[in-house]
């Protein structure tokens, strides 16, 4: 390890910045300090076990692991500081500040040079000033309840973010409403605790799933009454995007929603939102951005309904749900796409809902779940994971933003539509998986910058080749086939090539 001993120092300004650091940031001119980069990774060696050890290390930490969860620091997100900071990176997390009982959004600074005798200490700062967090009431709406319960959530408060990196923007949801804040990005690093922006709204109800769009960080997309909306943090402008939900409250004569997840994929696959933005805008020539959601929407007109009583409503009254019994109907669902076109200021001109060109169940007749869904890095394509009702069969397809076309149009301009598509505009299934048993859905899909219009690479896991979990880098070719949209659809299955035993496999891909 390399020792250093601090000169001291005439600027008074770095003295001064020293000097507001407090913990692992007091540092003296007799401060024994060491540079990050040298300090040897066999400090920090881990006792080792036996299998037979670590299996009741295990088995003791599952009888504490909700206080564990909730209490320690989670959602982490690193932030580089420039060079002429005494801090080389800035760490974003939620945690439970010290003699607090909520989750708050809290940050740490490294800094370039720390004390020998203080390696594994970093001080927890809030970023918001006294913010009350939880409803004031004490009381969350149906929603937020139902939610809560699905996520095995304990704690109030904080309890996720969104954050774009390059504007630095915080966005969150809090005391049933939704709240921005600004940190680092094209703004400067706070040195104390700031106050968030509420984000007004005309809706009722409570408002869900708040999501930063990529593209352009002004807007912002939610749930409210199972529809999905966006907002702008600049022009204030609000705009509903969907238009499944009724606003009935009764599920038997309101069973449409959009972007929100069902009770089976939240509860069998901890998918909790059901629409995602496109991470690339498309910039128009007059200036204006054309800006992309992909949704799933979810029709559960057969799905069964159970009544159940709650002690929250009042005598003799009972909760009402959809709930899908074992072997019953699931719900029906579809992937759509929202596009919305805005001016040069900013502002909305336009938006419009896209479909795909034949029915959901005639491209996918096996799918029964849509467990994962999102976009390429680049936004060429989204993407989603499919599965059949036993979960033994799973594909991941690649859907081109082109295949959609507008909804609700009449015979005449569908068929001009249909056409405008051409042949070579179809889906890519780009992996497949089959098990004897059932394969277990996971989150580790990582697709590679497309570098040839002809191939995909991805990193994602597999278990069903060898009986344990492990990683492989994937290249798919993407193979044009000819479809004719126009002339009616016939469904065939792809004809990707049996996967090597290899890890890396080179497969075709073909709708």
């Amino acid at each position: 390890m390399h020792r250093v001993k601090r000169p001291k120092i005439e600027d008074k300004t770095e003295d001064a910045a020293l000097a507001g650091m407090t913990g692992v940031d007091e540092l003296s001119d007799s401060t024994e300090v060491v540079e990050m980069e040298d300090v040897s990774s066999t400090q920090f060696q881990v006792e080792k076990h036996t299998w037979d050890g670590l299996r009741k290390i295990i088995h003791n930490s599952r009888k504490n692991t909700g206080v564990v969860i909730n209490k320690a620091p989670h959602d982490f997100q690193f932030i580089q500081k420039d060079e002429s900071s005494p801090h080389s990176h800035r760490i974003y997390y939620l945690g439970m500040p010290y003699a607090s009982r909520e989750n708050a959004l809290l940050y740490s600074d490294i800094p370039k040079k720390i004390r020998k005798d203080a390696l594994l200490v970093l001080s927890w700062k809030p970023m918001l000033d006294h913010f009350q967090a939880s409803p004031h009431h004490g009381g969350f709406s149906r929603e937020e309840e139902l939610l809560r319960e699905r996520k095995r959530l304990g704690v109030s408060g904080i309890t996720s973010y969104d954050y774009h990196r390059p504007s630095g923007l915080f966005l969150f949801q809090a005391n049933s409403s939704l709240y921005y804040c600004r940190d680092g990005g094209n703004s400067s690093f706070i040195t104390s605790p700031m106050n968030p922006t509420e984000i007004t709204s005309q809706n009722s109800g409570t408002r869900m799933d708040p999501k930063i769009c990529p593209g352009d960080p002004s807007f912002i997309g939610f749930i409210n009454n199972n529809d999905i909306w966006v907002t702008s943090v600049e022009t204030g402008e609000e705009k509903r995007l969907t238009f499944c939900h009724k606003g009935i409250d009764n599920p038997k004569e309101d069973p449409k929603s959009a972007g929100v997840a069902t009770f089976v994929t939240q509860e069998e696959f901890d998918r909790f939102t059901g629409y995602w933005w496109c991470p690339a805008a498309h910039q128009e020539a007059d200036g204006g951005k054309t800006l992309q959601i992909l949704y799933e929407e979810v029709d559960e007109s057969e799905v069964e309904i159970i009544h159940v009583p709650s002690p929250a409503l009042e005598e003799r009254k009972t909760d009402v749900y959809r709930y899908p019994h074992a072997g019953s109907k699931n719900p029906d669902i579809t992937l759509k796409i929202a596009e919305i076109q805005t001016d040069s200021q900013g502002r909305i001109v336009s938006t419009q809902e896209k479909e795909l060109p034949v029915p959901f169940t005639s491209l996918f007749p096996r799918a029964e779940y849509i467990t994962r869904a999102g976009w390429t890095k680049d936004g060429r394509f989204a993407w989603a994971v499919m599965m059949d009702r036993r979960q033994q069969n799973l594909q991941l397809v690649l859907l081109p933003p082109e295949l959609f076309i507008p909804a609700h149009q009449d015979e005449a301009k569908r068929r001009e539509s249909l056409e405008a598509l051409g042949d070579s505009v179809h889906p890519f299934i780009v992996y497949q998986e089959t098990s004897d048993i059932w394969i277990n859905v996971h989150d580790i899909f990582h697709p590679f910058i497309q570098t040839s219009d002809g191939e995909i690479t991805f990193i994602t896991v597999n278990e069903s080749k060898t009986g344990f979990c492990h990683l492989y880098k994937i290249t798919s070719v993407l193979q044009r086939g000819s479809h004719h949209w126009a002339k009616g659809y016939t469904h065939s299955e792809g004809n990707t090539t049996s996967m090597q035993k290899v890890h890396k496999w080179t497969c075709s891909a073909q709708f």
